[in-house]
């Protein structure tokens, strides 16, 4: 079913206990990859980051409020092996490595250097609290705004008012390039999908990608959405961050009434881990509005 939520389990491993001060076990052995990883985590959390195994061994996320960075720790790891005398030297410097890519974020970038990777994100005044800083955004209706971020896969960093001063633009080309991003990976990698309901059609996204309830804001992606229902307008909702989920608004005065639409809606957003927003929305003269 197109409405679901979807959750992460994160979990981190406590450090073996028999790991010994030198970088081996108990009985002289070096540390396994999966080890070398605990280790790094470990040491990434005393330095006051967030941090979880990513996929894979030697291979570790460093979160920094919503901005992280995966690490790739196979030259790490490498280095260690030849010595393993030097494991907390190494460890060091990695972590060392990346609180400098985190409190640097987007400083050291041009626009051009980013262009690529920007991104929207549709975030609620209650995730945005969260930050500890402004980021760039745009207004949206139901409270909530269009921040902007820099996804390169490895990396992840949120735009703030002065990366687009430094890089001479406006939050209104940012917003552009980004939504012109979601909307070409989207009908490269996520096409739309519907599914019957009765005798109902619901369409939308809920791929988890992080982006599905973004889909929302870009007008081409609602259009593809309403060809789909024969040019007829849609009623639209995003109650979690990966869901966003459309059906005809003439069904609102078929049998299906407005009070049972707004109550599913709700309920989705009351008991997600990632809510957005319980409001209904359609589109009037080319931008959406609550419903």
């Amino acid at each position: 079913m197109l409405l679901r939520a979807l959750s992460t389990v994160l979990a981190v491993a406590a450090l073996a206990s028999g790991c010994s001060g030198d970088g081996g076990d108990a009985d002289g052995a070096t540390l396994a990859p999966s080890s070398f990883d605990e280790v790094v985590v470990a040491k990434l959390k005393e330095a006051g980051l967030e941090a979880e195994p990513a996929a894979g061994n030697l291979s570790v996320r460093a979160q920094q409020g919503p901005n992280w960075v995966d690490l790739d720790l196979r030259d790490a790891f490498a280095r260690y092996g030849d010595d393993p005398g030097s494991r907390d030297e190494i460890v060091d410097g990695v972590v060392n490595d990346a609180k400098r890519q985190l409190d640097e974020g987007l400083s050291e970038t041009s626009l051009e250097d980013v262009r690529a990777d920007l991104v929207p994100l549709l975030k609620a005044p209650f995730e945005l609290r969260t930050y500890g800083f402004e980021p760039a955004s745009t207004p949206f209706p139901a409270g909530l705004s269009v921040t902007y971020a820099v996804d390169s896969g490895d990396a992840f960093t949120v735009v703030r008012p002065e990366d687009v001063k430094r890089w001479g633009t406006t939050t209104a080309e940012v917003d552009g390039i980004a939504s012109d991003n979601l909307l070409r990976s989207t009908n490269r990698d996520q096409p739309l999908r519907c599914e019957p309901v009765g005798k109902r059609k619901l369409c939308g996204w809920a791929s988890g990608d992080g982006y599905d309830a973004t889909r929302m804001i870009v007008p081409e992606l609602r259009a593809q959405i309403e060809r789909v229902y024969g040019g007829r307008p849609a009623v639209y909702a995003v109650p979690m961050e990966n869901v966003f989920v459309a059906l005809p608004r003439s069904l609102l005065s078929r049998g299906l009434t407005e009070k049972a639409l707004r109550l599913k809606v709700r309920g989705q957003f009351q008991t997600s881990d990632d809510p957005l927003s319980p409001a209904l929305f359609v589109e009037r003269d080319g931008e959406l509005v609550t419903y």
